[in-house]
């Protein structure tokens, strides 16, 4: 029994009938689908590749996957027969990525109503923007009905099938929707122009009129509304936090949707055009993230109930039916039934020097005291437009488990308070993030239990960058560090960006044919400062990673051999941006080992 030996899950969908939940699980050693009838066990259904993203066609008859061949994210598009497993692949060229919905996320509806075609984004044309194509799935016709000059990803068809809402992602905070025709190709904006803005798509309304989206129009936090074809907007939900997603139930009368509370979910319902309720009934954590990220996205199923994929601070991700009405629930999975004990974390908040408040979330293990003080792990999330989340981490329980304390802190640019703060890093990289990180340190002062004459710093993908920018421009802070994919250079970083990417990066990190952008990102790169780093760092890298160059985390190693400084790297083959089940068990003992031998922490 040890902490990776959880069944991990994401994607959750209803069939159609609803007697059937599809989902993505590792539970075979790689992300797969699996089929589970409400009444009986799950079904694996095998499909070559790492699939990320399943959803049912309208009859019920197949399951469309998203599926990476090697970890390199040129995702390809296949249906698959639930019933005999038979795998027909629709896309499946090489170099090239197709997406269903937002990269990364679960939501949105591919198919259009009566099931005949599928639409879905592609970089075929030119690898770095996503045209939105459509498929006739009876003749095999395949054609481009908008041609993207960004990333054009399609969300879902209308009820009565004649229009496609189409959502452009030019940052993460900068949406436009717009519809199209595919029968003439028409399209037209439907969300204003100006500055930056964010547009997730609920649903259509039942009679073709409109959508329900989550907006932050004229708003800091993402509100839930009405928006009519005609650009009349409803607002049905705006709390000083984020709503962040939501679901319409199958006959059109009910919404539910999350508002991000510090990170946990608080679930609402209400009926169309009624007064909003809370839905009671299950634990508390996170039950929606933003375009359903890692799986976290509301469903109602045919008989109105809503299946949640909740995360909880105390227990693995497992998957629930919950009535709003009644509020009577029932969990159907069990992912952490052969775990320990979890321990889940109290909110702290860090005051940064500029008057920037800092929240974070800090795990204290169980024999720490004031009496007997523990070395701590500082772990900065990926993104760095995400959240740390109070929901089961392996990584963190296992740090615990050798009696380190962990600090998750959600410095400027995390997702979850608001447009100004997720935008704070634009252009900011190792600069107002890393002095929120060293507030967060000066937090630690004050927590009788923490041994601050100990600390290590954790990250992978910007987390990583942001570990080797503490290691190299606060140095007196850290005893050990570790790195996972993390850049190191950042104008090494944006020139070897996946080209969907290329066309944010000026804004988001920098212009790398910008001669003062040049010289400031070479200010904040890790590798400029390699020189001033004291502590041991342990570089991890996957060899398929195409988000992060591996030269990356090779580059800064050979610098620091050069120098003298105490580095390992340990490269990952056959592995993308992130670590695999099969990889997962050795990767959480090399950190967890790693900052147990270097924050002197006895056995």
């Amino acid at each position: 029994m040890g902490w990776t030996d959880f069944e991990w899950l994401t994607g959750a969908e209803p069939s159609p009938d609803g007697g059937r939940v599809a989902y993505v699980s590792d539970a075979s050693g790689r992300p797969q689908p699996w089929v589970m009838p409400l009444d009986g066990p799950a079904r694996h259904v095998e499909v070559p590749g790492s699939v990320s993203r399943c959803a049912w066609r309208p009859d019920g008859t197949r399951l469309l996957v998203l599926s990476d061949p090697d970890g390199g994210e040129h995702h390809r598009l296949a249906e698959v027969d639930p019933r005999t497993g038979e795998v027909e692949w629709l896309v499946a060229e090489d170099g090239v990525r197709c997406e269903v919905g937002t990269p990364h996320g679960s939501t949105g509806q591919p198919y259009s109503p009566d099931g005949t075609r599928l639409a879905y984004a592609s970089n075929a044309r030119d690898r770095e923007v996503f045209d939105v194509r459509v498929r006739d799935l009876r003749t095999g016709e395949d054609r481009i009905v908008l041609h993207g000059d960004d990333r054009y990803l399609p969300m879902r068809f209308s009820p009565d099938g004649r229009l496609l809402l189409v959502l452009r992602l030019h940052q993460n905070t900068e949406h436009a929707l717009f519809v199209c025709d595919p029968a003439t190709g028409e399209v037209r904006r439907l969300t204003p122009p100006g500055g930056p803005a964010k547009h997730e798509p609920v649903a259509w309304l039942p009679d073709s009129s409109g959508i329900y989206l989550c907006t932050t129009w004229d708003r800091d936090f993402l509100g839930l509304a009405a928006l009519s074809l005609d650009g009349e907007l409803t607002w049905i939900d705006t709390p000083e936090s984020d709503v962040e997603g939501g679901a319409l139930s199958p006959d059109g009368t009910r919404l539910a949707w999350g508002v991000n509370e510090g990170g946990y979910t608080r679930l609402r319902w209400a009926e169309v055009g009624g007064a909003p309720a809370d839905v009671t009934g299950l634990p508390r954590g996170v039950a929606v993230t933003e375009f359903g990220m890692d799986g976290h996205a509301l469903r109602f199923t045919a008989s109105g109930a809503l299946l949640v994929q909740l995360g909880r601070p105390d227990a693995a991700t497992d998957l629930f039916l919950v009535d709003p009405v009644t509020g009577g629930s029932r969990r159907l999975t069990d992912c952490g039934a052969r775990l320990p004990a979890i321990v889940p974390p109290v909110a702290v908040r860090a005051a940064g020097a500029d008057g920037t408040t800092v929240p974070g979330l800090l795990y204290r293990p169980p024999a720490a005291s004031a009496e007997h003080p523990v070395p701590v792990v500082v772990t900065v999330h990926g993104g760095p437009e995400f959240q740390a989340l109070p929901v089961f981490t392996p990584l963190v329980q296992a740090l615990l488990d050798r009696g380190i304390g962990v600090l998750a802190p959600n410095v400027r640019g995390s997702t979850g308070y608001g447009l100004r703060y997720q935008r704070s890093i634009y252009r900011d990289w190792g600069g107002g993030d890393l002095a929120d990180l060293e507030a967060s340190v000066r937090l630690l002062e004050d927590v009788p239990w923490a041994d601050t004459s100990r600390l290590g710093v954790h990250g992978a993908s910007y987390g990583g960058f942001a570990a080797l920018a503490c290691l190299t421009m606060l140095p007196h802070l850290w005893r050990a560090g570790v790195s996972e994919c993390g850049p190191s250079d950042l104008l090494n970083d944006i020139r070897g960006f996946p080209p969907t990417w290329r066309k944010r990066a000026a804004d988001w990190i920098g212009d790398p044919d910008d001669p003062a952008d040049v010289a400031r990102l070479d200010r904040r790169s890790p590798l400029r400062h390699a020189h001033r780093l004291r502590a041991p760092v342990l570089l991890m890298h996957g060899e398929n990673d195409t988000n992060v160059d591996p030269a990356e985390s090779e580059r800064m190693y050979r610098r620091l051999r050069e120098l003298g400084r105490p580095a390992r790297l340990v490269l990952h083959p056959g592995v993308g941006h992130g670590i695999d089940r099969a990889g997962l068990a050795e990767a959480v003992d090399l950190v967890v080992s790693w900052f147990a031998e270097h924050l002197a922490v006895t056995a």
